[in-house]
Protein backbone atom coordinates (compact mmCIF):
# COMPACT_ATOMS: atom_id res chain seq x y z
CA UNK A 1 0.00 0.00 0.00
CA UNK A 2 2.93 2.67 0.88
CA UNK A 3 4.59 1.71 -2.65
CA UNK A 4 1.86 2.13 -4.05
CA UNK A 5 0.83 5.32 -2.96
CA UNK A 6 4.69 6.43 -2.91
CA UNK A 7 4.54 5.35 -6.59
CA UNK A 8 1.22 7.45 -7.50
CA UNK A 9 2.39 10.46 -5.53
CA UNK A 10 5.63 10.42 -7.53
CA UNK A 11 3.59 10.14 -10.90
CA UNK A 12 1.67 13.07 -10.24
CA UNK A 13 4.34 15.21 -8.91
CA UNK A 14 5.91 14.67 -12.51
CA UNK A 15 2.97 15.31 -14.03
CA UNK A 16 2.13 18.66 -11.65
CA UNK A 17 6.72 19.58 -12.82
CA UNK A 18 5.67 18.94 -15.92
CA UNK A 19 2.56 21.14 -16.12
CA UNK A 20 4.52 23.84 -14.55
CA UNK A 21 7.38 23.89 -16.92
CA UNK A 22 4.88 23.59 -19.77
CA UNK A 23 3.14 27.35 -18.36
CA UNK A 24 6.26 28.97 -17.34
CA UNK A 25 8.04 28.14 -20.79
CA UNK A 26 5.67 30.77 -22.06
CA UNK A 27 7.65 33.50 -24.04
CA UNK A 28 7.67 36.80 -22.72
CA UNK A 29 6.04 38.02 -26.05
CA UNK A 30 3.37 35.79 -26.17
CA UNK A 31 1.23 37.19 -23.05
CA UNK A 32 -0.63 40.16 -23.94
CA UNK A 33 1.14 43.51 -22.52
CA UNK A 34 -1.24 45.48 -20.30
CA UNK A 35 0.09 48.65 -22.02
CA UNK A 36 -0.41 47.20 -25.72
CA UNK A 37 -0.69 49.81 -28.53
CA UNK A 38 -4.13 49.14 -29.82
CA UNK A 39 -3.86 48.26 -33.91
CA UNK A 40 -5.09 50.71 -35.29
CA UNK A 41 -3.28 53.14 -33.41
CA UNK A 42 -0.33 51.18 -34.29
CA UNK A 43 -1.04 51.21 -38.14
CA UNK A 44 -0.35 54.98 -37.59
CA UNK A 45 2.92 54.58 -35.78
CA UNK A 46 3.94 52.07 -37.92
CA UNK A 47 2.70 54.30 -40.86
CA UNK A 48 4.82 57.18 -39.64
CA UNK A 49 7.98 55.30 -38.88
CA UNK A 50 8.03 53.77 -42.51
CA UNK A 51 8.04 57.25 -43.74
CA UNK A 52 10.37 58.33 -41.29
CA UNK A 53 13.17 55.66 -42.77
CA UNK A 54 11.92 56.62 -46.34
CA UNK A 55 12.64 60.25 -45.05
CA UNK A 56 15.75 59.23 -44.41
CA UNK A 57 16.92 57.37 -46.83
CA UNK A 58 16.66 60.03 -48.88
CA UNK A 59 18.99 62.16 -47.33
CA UNK A 60 21.73 61.11 -49.47
CA UNK A 61 24.18 60.57 -46.25
CA UNK A 62 27.62 59.45 -46.91
CA UNK A 63 27.87 56.83 -43.97
CA UNK A 64 25.55 54.23 -42.97
CA UNK A 65 26.28 55.45 -39.38
CA UNK A 66 25.11 59.03 -40.36
CA UNK A 67 21.94 57.60 -41.79
CA UNK A 68 21.20 56.11 -38.20
CA UNK A 69 21.78 58.92 -36.48
CA UNK A 70 19.97 61.19 -38.49
CA UNK A 71 16.93 58.13 -38.59
CA UNK A 72 17.16 58.38 -34.51
CA UNK A 73 16.70 61.91 -34.27
CA UNK A 74 13.78 61.91 -36.49
CA UNK A 75 12.29 58.51 -34.81
CA UNK A 76 12.38 60.39 -31.55
CA UNK A 77 10.38 63.66 -32.81
CA UNK A 78 8.25 61.00 -34.49
CA UNK A 79 7.60 59.32 -31.03
CA UNK A 80 7.25 62.69 -29.29
CA UNK A 81 4.77 63.91 -31.50
CA UNK A 82 2.58 60.94 -31.34
CA UNK A 83 2.96 60.87 -27.65
CA UNK A 84 4.36 57.07 -27.70
CA UNK A 85 6.88 56.04 -25.26
CA UNK A 86 9.61 53.34 -26.82
CA UNK A 87 9.38 51.15 -24.43
CA UNK A 88 5.85 50.57 -24.97
CA UNK A 89 5.89 50.98 -28.49
CA UNK A 90 8.98 47.99 -28.70
CA UNK A 91 6.82 45.66 -26.48
CA UNK A 92 3.52 45.92 -28.59
CA UNK A 93 6.28 45.64 -31.59
CA UNK A 94 7.63 42.39 -29.89
CA UNK A 95 4.09 41.12 -29.12
CA UNK A 96 2.44 41.80 -32.41
CA UNK A 97 5.48 40.86 -34.61
CA UNK A 98 5.15 37.06 -32.55
CA UNK A 99 1.13 37.04 -33.58
CA UNK A 100 1.63 36.78 -37.46
CA UNK A 101 -2.24 37.30 -37.57
CA UNK A 102 -2.13 40.53 -35.89
CA UNK A 103 0.73 41.78 -37.87
CA UNK A 104 -0.43 41.11 -41.36
CA UNK A 105 -3.86 42.52 -40.59
CA UNK A 106 -1.98 45.96 -39.20
CA UNK A 107 0.81 46.08 -42.37
CA UNK A 108 -2.15 45.48 -44.38
CA UNK A 109 -3.31 48.59 -42.98
CA UNK A 110 -0.18 50.21 -43.34
CA UNK A 111 0.27 49.64 -46.56
CA UNK A 112 -3.43 50.81 -47.52
CA UNK A 113 -1.99 54.16 -45.62
CA UNK A 114 0.65 54.31 -47.29
CA UNK A 115 -0.92 54.32 -50.97
CA UNK A 116 -3.37 56.82 -49.79
CA UNK A 117 -0.44 59.10 -48.41
CA UNK A 118 1.34 58.59 -51.99
CA UNK A 119 -1.69 58.89 -54.13
CA UNK A 120 -2.39 62.75 -52.11
CA UNK A 121 1.84 63.46 -53.47
CA UNK A 122 1.31 61.97 -56.81
CA UNK A 123 -2.22 64.63 -57.29
CA UNK A 124 -0.60 67.37 -55.57
CA UNK A 125 2.21 66.81 -58.29
CA UNK A 126 -0.14 66.55 -61.30
CA UNK A 127 -2.08 69.87 -59.72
Amino acid sequence: MYRLLNTQTIRHGWYLLGLLLLLGCQAPEDQKPDDLIPEDRMVDILTEVHLAEAQTSRLSLGSTDSSRVAYKHIEAKLFQKMKVDTAVYSRSFIFYSSHPKYMERIYQNVVDQLKKKTGQVDTLRKS
